[in-house]
Protein backbone atom coordinates (compact mmCIF):
# COMPACT_ATOMS: atom_id res chain seq x y z
CA UNK A 1 0.00 0.00 0.00
CA UNK A 2 1.15 3.22 -0.76
CA UNK A 3 0.41 4.91 2.67
CA UNK A 4 -1.77 2.95 5.16
CA UNK A 5 -2.39 2.49 8.60
CA UNK A 6 -3.71 -0.58 10.83
CA UNK A 7 -31.14 31.72 -0.16
CA UNK A 8 -32.35 36.11 -2.88
CA UNK A 9 -32.08 39.82 -3.74
CA UNK A 10 -29.88 41.13 -6.52
CA UNK A 11 -27.56 42.72 -4.19
CA UNK A 12 -26.66 39.31 -2.29
CA UNK A 13 -26.50 37.35 -5.80
CA UNK A 14 -23.49 40.13 -6.66
CA UNK A 15 -22.14 39.22 -2.95
CA UNK A 16 -22.07 36.17 -3.73
CA UNK A 17 -20.62 35.99 -6.91
CA UNK A 18 -18.07 38.49 -5.93
CA UNK A 19 -17.14 35.90 -3.38
CA UNK A 20 -16.96 32.53 -5.37
CA UNK A 21 -14.57 34.92 -7.77
CA UNK A 22 -12.40 36.06 -5.35
CA UNK A 23 -11.97 32.70 -3.15
CA UNK A 24 -12.34 30.01 -5.13
CA UNK A 25 -9.10 27.48 -4.67
CA UNK A 26 -7.28 27.05 -8.14
CA UNK A 27 -5.91 23.29 -9.56
CA UNK A 28 -2.68 23.47 -11.17
CA UNK A 29 -1.54 19.82 -11.87
CA UNK A 30 0.43 18.51 -14.49
CA UNK A 31 -1.09 14.98 -14.60
CA UNK A 32 -4.39 12.78 -12.68
CA UNK A 33 -4.08 11.37 -9.56
CA UNK A 34 -4.80 8.22 -10.46
CA UNK A 35 -4.21 7.15 -13.77
CA UNK A 36 -7.53 6.71 -16.32
CA UNK A 37 -8.39 2.86 -16.11
CA UNK A 38 -6.89 2.13 -12.99
CA UNK A 39 -8.87 -0.65 -11.34
CA UNK A 40 -9.19 -0.32 -7.50
CA UNK A 41 -7.37 -2.68 -5.40
CA UNK A 42 -8.88 -5.37 -3.35
CA UNK A 43 -10.45 -4.76 -0.58
CA UNK A 44 -8.75 -4.79 2.71
CA UNK A 45 -9.24 -8.57 4.90
CA UNK A 46 -10.20 -8.42 8.36
CA UNK A 47 -8.09 -8.09 11.05
CA UNK A 48 -6.94 -11.12 12.95
CA UNK A 49 -6.85 -9.67 16.20
CA UNK A 50 -7.83 -6.56 18.18
CA UNK A 51 -5.98 -3.72 20.10
CA UNK A 52 -6.29 -1.28 22.36
CA UNK A 53 -3.02 0.46 20.88
CA UNK A 54 0.25 -0.08 19.81
CA UNK A 55 3.39 -0.13 22.29
CA UNK A 56 5.94 2.16 21.11
CA UNK A 57 9.22 0.84 20.09
CA UNK A 58 12.30 1.16 22.48
CA UNK A 59 14.06 3.32 19.46
CA UNK A 60 11.84 6.50 20.02
CA UNK A 61 10.77 8.56 22.85
CA UNK A 62 7.40 9.60 23.77
CA UNK A 63 6.07 13.00 24.15
CA UNK A 64 4.42 12.70 27.48
CA UNK A 65 7.79 10.38 28.80
CA UNK A 66 10.14 12.04 31.10
CA UNK A 67 12.85 12.35 28.51
CA UNK A 68 10.00 13.27 25.96
CA UNK A 69 8.99 16.28 28.30
CA UNK A 70 12.90 17.09 29.10
CA UNK A 71 13.47 17.40 25.05
CA UNK A 72 10.25 19.90 24.65
CA UNK A 73 11.19 21.95 27.04
CA UNK A 74 14.76 22.15 25.51
CA UNK A 75 13.54 22.53 22.13
CA UNK A 76 10.92 25.46 23.29
CA UNK A 77 14.06 27.40 24.90
CA UNK A 78 15.66 27.40 21.53
CA UNK A 79 12.87 28.37 19.86
CA UNK A 80 12.96 24.71 17.53
CA UNK A 81 9.26 23.96 18.67
CA UNK A 82 7.05 26.99 17.00
CA UNK A 83 5.21 24.58 14.44
CA UNK A 84 4.49 22.61 17.30
CA UNK A 85 2.00 25.54 18.60
CA UNK A 86 -0.28 25.95 15.15
CA UNK A 87 -0.12 22.11 14.05
CA UNK A 88 -1.32 20.90 17.98
CA UNK A 89 -4.16 23.36 17.70
CA UNK A 90 -5.24 21.45 14.51
CA UNK A 91 -4.38 17.86 15.49
CA UNK A 92 -6.98 15.34 14.85
CA UNK A 93 -6.82 11.52 14.98
CA UNK A 94 -7.21 10.01 11.20
CA UNK A 95 -10.71 8.26 11.17
CA UNK A 96 -9.75 5.45 8.67
CA UNK A 97 -6.54 3.48 9.28
CA UNK A 98 -5.57 4.52 5.59
CA UNK A 99 -6.26 7.99 6.13
CA UNK A 100 -3.00 9.34 7.37
CA UNK A 101 -1.93 11.25 4.31
CA UNK A 102 -5.69 12.78 4.06
CA UNK A 103 -5.86 13.97 7.64
CA UNK A 104 -2.58 15.25 7.71
CA UNK A 105 -3.34 17.46 4.50
CA UNK A 106 -6.51 18.38 6.66
CA UNK A 107 -4.55 19.03 9.43
CA UNK A 108 -1.93 21.25 7.37
CA UNK A 109 -4.95 23.26 5.44
CA UNK A 110 -6.54 24.20 9.15
CA UNK A 111 -3.00 25.28 10.52
CA UNK A 112 -2.79 27.36 7.47
CA UNK A 113 -6.08 28.84 7.64
CA UNK A 114 -7.05 27.89 4.12
CA UNK A 115 -10.73 28.87 3.54
CA UNK A 116 -12.41 25.74 1.59
CA UNK A 117 -15.14 27.79 0.26
CA UNK A 118 -18.10 25.06 1.57
CA UNK A 119 -19.47 25.12 4.85
CA UNK A 120 -18.39 22.20 6.78
CA UNK A 121 -21.21 22.51 8.97
CA UNK A 122 -23.69 25.78 10.16
CA UNK A 123 -21.87 28.74 8.69
CA UNK A 124 -18.42 27.16 9.08
CA UNK A 125 -15.63 27.34 6.44
CA UNK A 126 -13.15 24.84 8.12
CA UNK A 127 -11.62 21.19 7.11
CA UNK A 128 -13.79 19.72 9.85
CA UNK A 129 -12.93 16.12 8.28
CA UNK A 130 -11.78 14.03 5.70
CA UNK A 131 -15.22 14.04 4.17
CA UNK A 132 -14.32 17.63 2.86
CA UNK A 133 -11.44 16.54 0.93
CA UNK A 134 -12.65 13.14 -0.14
CA UNK A 135 -15.87 14.43 -1.57
CA UNK A 136 -14.47 16.69 -3.65
CA UNK A 137 -11.59 14.60 -4.79
CA UNK A 138 -10.75 13.27 -7.56
CA UNK A 139 -9.25 10.00 -6.25
CA UNK A 140 -12.70 7.61 -4.83
CA UNK A 141 -12.68 7.16 -1.06
CA UNK A 142 -13.15 3.37 -1.79
CA UNK A 143 -9.56 3.67 -3.33
CA UNK A 144 -8.19 5.87 -0.41
CA UNK A 145 -9.95 3.33 1.74
CA UNK A 146 -8.31 0.56 0.54
CA UNK A 147 -4.41 1.47 -0.73
CA UNK A 148 -4.09 5.60 1.46
CA UNK A 149 -2.49 7.63 -1.19
CA UNK A 150 1.04 8.34 -2.77
CA UNK A 151 3.42 11.49 -1.97
CA UNK A 152 2.25 12.80 -5.19
CA UNK A 153 -0.87 12.14 -4.89
CA UNK A 154 -1.04 14.09 -1.48
CA UNK A 155 0.88 16.77 -3.49
CA UNK A 156 -1.46 16.62 -5.95
CA UNK A 157 -4.49 17.24 -3.53
CA UNK A 158 -2.85 20.01 -1.52
CA UNK A 159 -2.03 22.30 -4.66
CA UNK A 160 -5.85 21.24 -5.35
CA UNK A 161 -6.60 23.25 -2.10
CA UNK A 162 -4.17 26.09 -2.72
CA UNK A 163 -1.04 25.07 -1.17
CA UNK A 164 2.45 25.50 -2.42
CA UNK A 165 3.73 22.30 -2.22
CA UNK A 166 7.43 21.21 -2.50
CA UNK A 167 8.47 17.80 -3.17
CA UNK A 168 12.14 16.21 -1.93
CA UNK A 169 12.87 12.31 -1.29
CA UNK A 170 15.78 11.13 0.10
CA UNK A 171 19.15 9.63 -1.58
CA UNK A 172 18.62 6.11 -1.51
CA UNK A 173 22.55 5.51 -2.24
CA UNK A 174 25.87 7.04 -2.22
CA UNK A 175 26.72 6.89 -5.66
CA UNK A 176 23.31 8.58 -6.39
CA UNK A 177 24.49 11.19 -4.46
CA UNK A 178 27.56 11.75 -6.70
CA UNK A 179 25.87 11.39 -9.65
CA UNK A 180 22.90 14.09 -7.87
CA UNK A 181 25.18 17.12 -7.92
CA UNK A 182 24.15 19.66 -10.41
CA UNK A 183 21.25 17.61 -11.46
CA UNK A 184 17.50 18.30 -11.47
CA UNK A 185 16.83 15.28 -9.22
CA UNK A 186 14.71 15.58 -6.06
CA UNK A 187 16.68 13.46 -4.25
CA UNK A 188 18.41 15.01 -1.09
CA UNK A 189 20.89 14.62 1.81
CA UNK A 190 20.42 14.29 4.95
CA UNK A 191 22.30 17.27 5.97
CA UNK A 192 19.01 19.23 4.05
CA UNK A 193 16.78 17.15 5.84
CA UNK A 194 17.95 18.34 9.16
CA UNK A 195 17.90 22.24 8.12
CA UNK A 196 14.94 21.76 6.65
CA UNK A 197 13.18 20.53 9.86
CA UNK A 198 14.88 23.75 11.80
CA UNK A 199 13.63 26.28 9.53
CA UNK A 200 10.32 24.29 9.46
CA UNK A 201 9.73 24.48 13.32
CA UNK A 202 11.90 27.65 13.54
CA UNK A 203 9.54 29.95 11.96
CA UNK A 204 6.64 28.28 10.59
CA UNK A 205 4.36 30.17 7.88
CA UNK A 206 1.77 32.88 9.51
CA UNK A 207 -1.73 32.80 8.09
CA UNK A 208 -3.53 35.91 6.37
CA UNK A 209 -6.11 36.00 9.60
CA UNK A 210 -3.08 36.64 12.09
CA UNK A 211 -1.44 39.13 9.95
CA UNK A 212 -5.04 40.43 9.08
CA UNK A 213 -5.58 40.79 13.01
CA UNK A 214 -2.07 42.69 13.80
CA UNK A 215 -2.70 45.04 11.03
CA UNK A 216 -6.04 45.81 12.59
CA UNK A 217 -4.98 45.98 16.26
CA UNK A 218 -1.58 48.00 15.51
CA UNK A 219 -1.67 50.01 12.53
CA UNK A 220 2.24 50.90 12.97
CA UNK A 221 3.02 46.99 12.46
CA UNK A 222 1.66 46.59 8.82
CA UNK A 223 5.06 47.00 7.34
CA UNK A 224 6.37 44.21 9.92
CA UNK A 225 3.18 42.01 9.75
CA UNK A 226 3.50 41.73 5.56
CA UNK A 227 6.97 41.09 6.09
CA UNK A 228 5.99 38.42 8.40
CA UNK A 229 2.94 36.93 6.36
CA UNK A 230 5.97 36.25 3.56
CA UNK A 231 8.87 34.83 5.86
CA UNK A 232 9.42 31.75 3.16
CA UNK A 233 8.24 29.52 6.31
CA UNK A 234 6.30 26.48 5.87
CA UNK A 235 4.98 23.11 7.87
CA UNK A 236 7.08 19.82 6.97
CA UNK A 237 5.34 16.46 6.61
CA UNK A 238 6.73 13.20 6.00
CA UNK A 239 6.01 10.10 3.98
CA UNK A 240 8.16 7.13 5.95
CA UNK A 241 7.85 3.16 6.00
CA UNK A 242 7.00 2.61 9.47
CA UNK A 243 8.61 -0.81 9.49
CA UNK A 244 12.06 1.07 9.30
CA UNK A 245 11.22 2.71 13.02
CA UNK A 246 10.39 -1.01 14.39
CA UNK A 247 6.70 0.25 14.11
CA UNK A 248 4.00 -1.92 12.64
CA UNK A 249 1.96 -0.92 9.25
CA UNK A 250 3.29 -0.15 5.99
CA UNK A 251 3.66 3.56 5.27
CA UNK A 252 2.60 6.75 6.78
CA UNK A 253 2.41 10.69 6.68
CA UNK A 254 2.64 12.72 9.77
CA UNK A 255 4.05 16.22 10.44
CA UNK A 256 7.05 17.41 12.83
CA UNK A 257 6.39 19.79 14.94
CA UNK A 258 9.46 20.01 17.17
CA UNK A 259 13.35 19.53 16.86
CA UNK A 260 15.77 18.86 19.44
CA UNK A 261 19.11 20.08 18.89
CA UNK A 262 21.28 18.07 21.61
CA UNK A 263 19.81 14.29 20.35
CA UNK A 264 19.18 15.05 16.77
CA UNK A 265 16.11 14.67 17.16
CA UNK A 266 12.40 15.24 15.89
CA UNK A 267 8.86 15.30 16.93
CA UNK A 268 6.48 13.62 14.75
CA UNK A 269 2.73 14.16 15.45
CA UNK A 270 1.70 11.23 14.59
CA UNK A 271 -1.98 11.35 13.16
CA UNK A 272 -2.30 7.52 13.94
CA UNK A 273 -3.43 8.56 17.57
CA UNK A 274 -5.37 5.13 18.50
CA UNK A 275 -1.45 3.47 17.51
CA UNK A 276 0.97 5.72 18.28
CA UNK A 277 0.95 8.93 20.38
CA UNK A 278 3.13 11.71 19.65
CA UNK A 279 7.18 10.39 19.57
CA UNK A 280 10.80 11.77 19.67
CA UNK A 281 12.60 9.94 16.84
CA UNK A 282 16.24 10.67 15.57
CA UNK A 283 16.69 12.66 12.24
CA UNK A 284 18.87 9.88 10.81
CA UNK A 285 16.17 7.07 11.95
CA UNK A 286 13.96 9.17 10.17
CA UNK A 287 15.41 9.88 7.39
CA UNK A 288 16.59 6.45 6.64
CA UNK A 289 13.06 5.16 7.36
CA UNK A 290 12.24 7.29 4.10
CA UNK A 291 14.41 5.72 1.88
CA UNK A 292 12.81 2.12 1.37
CA UNK A 293 10.86 1.91 -1.89
CA UNK A 294 7.10 2.63 -1.79
CA UNK A 295 5.60 -0.45 -4.36
CA UNK A 296 2.77 1.44 -5.81
CA UNK A 297 5.34 4.22 -7.15
CA UNK A 298 8.40 2.30 -7.36
CA UNK A 299 10.41 5.09 -5.23
CA UNK A 300 11.45 6.54 -1.94
CA UNK A 301 9.03 7.98 0.01
CA UNK A 302 9.89 11.45 1.26
CA UNK A 303 9.00 15.11 3.04
CA UNK A 304 7.16 18.11 1.98
CA UNK A 305 7.30 21.27 2.85
CA UNK A 306 3.96 23.20 2.85
CA UNK A 307 3.39 26.87 1.89
CA UNK A 308 0.33 28.61 2.35
CA UNK A 309 -1.40 30.30 -0.76
CA UNK A 310 1.22 33.29 -1.90
CA UNK A 311 -1.41 35.88 -2.86
CA UNK A 312 -2.22 37.91 -0.26
CA UNK A 313 -6.38 38.34 0.39
CA UNK A 314 -5.98 41.91 1.25
CA UNK A 315 -2.78 43.23 -0.45
CA UNK A 316 -1.48 46.41 0.94
CA UNK A 317 -5.18 47.66 2.63
CA UNK A 318 -4.07 48.94 6.32
CA UNK A 319 -7.55 49.07 7.56
CA UNK A 320 -9.30 46.04 8.01
CA UNK A 321 -13.17 45.71 9.57
CA UNK A 322 -13.54 42.58 11.93
CA UNK A 323 -15.87 40.66 9.28
CA UNK A 324 -12.86 41.26 6.87
CA UNK A 325 -10.71 39.34 9.31
CA UNK A 326 -13.10 36.54 10.16
CA UNK A 327 -14.25 36.35 6.61
CA UNK A 328 -17.84 37.11 7.02
CA UNK A 329 -20.10 36.27 4.28
CA UNK A 330 -23.95 35.64 3.88
CA UNK A 331 -24.57 31.66 4.26
CA UNK A 332 -26.41 31.84 1.59
CA UNK A 333 -23.65 32.10 -0.67
CA UNK A 334 -21.28 29.37 0.51
CA UNK A 335 -22.92 26.31 -0.09
CA UNK A 336 -22.64 23.18 2.48
CA UNK A 337 -20.28 20.79 2.05
CA UNK A 338 -21.53 17.50 0.24
CA UNK A 339 -24.39 19.38 -1.37
CA UNK A 340 -23.26 18.73 -4.80
CA UNK A 341 -24.04 22.68 -5.15
CA UNK A 342 -21.56 25.18 -6.65
CA UNK A 343 -22.41 29.05 -6.30
CA UNK A 344 -19.31 29.70 -8.84
CA UNK A 345 -20.24 30.69 -12.31
CA UNK A 346 -17.00 28.55 -13.41
CA UNK A 347 -17.20 25.52 -11.79
CA UNK A 348 -18.05 23.43 -14.76
CA UNK A 349 -16.10 24.96 -16.50
CA UNK A 350 -13.12 24.12 -13.87
CA UNK A 351 -14.17 21.07 -13.44
CA UNK A 352 -14.00 19.81 -17.16
CA UNK A 353 -10.93 21.43 -17.29
CA UNK A 354 -9.02 20.59 -14.53
CA UNK A 355 -5.77 18.20 -15.21
CA UNK A 356 -7.22 15.58 -12.44
CA UNK A 357 -10.40 14.99 -14.45
CA UNK A 358 -10.02 11.80 -15.75
CA UNK A 359 -13.05 12.31 -17.66
CA UNK A 360 -12.63 15.16 -19.71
Amino acid sequence: AASTDDAHSSQRDAECINHNDTNNNSCHLSEPLVKPGTPLPPPLPNPNYSFRGRALPTNLIAFNSTEGKQRFLQALQNDCAESYFPLSQQFLNQMDPAYCGITTLVLILNALAIDPNVRWRGGWRWYGDEQMLLERCCIEKERVEREGVTLEQFCGLARCQGVDVKKKRPLRDRGEQRNVAGSSLDAHDIHEFRNDIRNAVRMPPKTQQETDLEIATHADAHNDSQARACNGGYFLVTSFGRSSLSQTGDGHFSPIAAYHEPSDSCLVLDVARFKYAPYWVTVKDLYDAMIPEDKATGQSRGWLLMYPPTKGKHGSKKSLTVEEIEGKRPAACVPLAGSGVSLCAVEKIKVDYCSVNNNR
